[in-house]
């Protein structure tokens, strides 16, 4: 019986040396203190946020070659838009997106197909959304990204879709 309480003092003693030994990583952080506790969850304040789930080492998304790996009880992710359409309506142009995604936030760009999104040009629209006045001016060419936004944030990029206005000269 001695010896169970030696081995489970010392056994508890050797788990709290190394979750203090890796409990920081990378400079200008401090985590001077620390728990051991049977669940997990997320702690956040300024510009930083702690996840955590104890005997669980490979939570996250794990990649090699063609193969990922969506180990932990915490995966979350939210499905990208399917099925982008885009019409034209009079002068105005129209995004439609399958009935799986609720909300949606829409990025535009203007002469340029392959930018990279920034800050979204209309956020929590809902399928079919109109952009009012964006078709038919000669030289005014949008291109559009859908990500869907969920419980889990926000998804990857759509199809590209676009909207192009060319001149029509007439005799060439």
């Amino acid at each position: 019986m001695k010896k169970a309480i030696v081995f489970g003092g010392l056994l508890i003693l050797t788990l709290l040396g190394f979750s203090y030994a890796f409990a920081q990583a990378g400079g200008g952080f401090d985590l001077s203190w620390f728990t051991i506790d049977g669940g997990g969850g997320i702690s956040t304040g300024g510009d930083f946020s702690l996840s955590g789930t104890i005997g669980q080492p490979d939570a996250g998304v794990l990649s090699g070659g063609d193969f990922t790996l969506n180990g932990g009880f915490w995966h979350c992710t939210t499905a990208v838009v399917t099925s982008p359409d885009i019409t034209a309506s009079g002068s105005d142009v129209q995004l439609a997106w399958a009935s799986n995604v609720l909300i949606a936030n829409i990025y535009r760009a203007s002469n340029d197909p392959y930018f990279t999104p920034g800050g979204a040009y209309a956020l929590n629209q809902t399928s079919v959304w109109t952009d009012a006045g964006a078709a038919g001016t000669v030289g005014s060419n949008y291109t559009y990204i859908i990500r869907a936004n969920g419980d889990c944030g926000e998804s990857g990029n759509s199809k590209r879709l676009g909207e192009f206005d060319f001149a029509i000269t007439p005799g060439s």
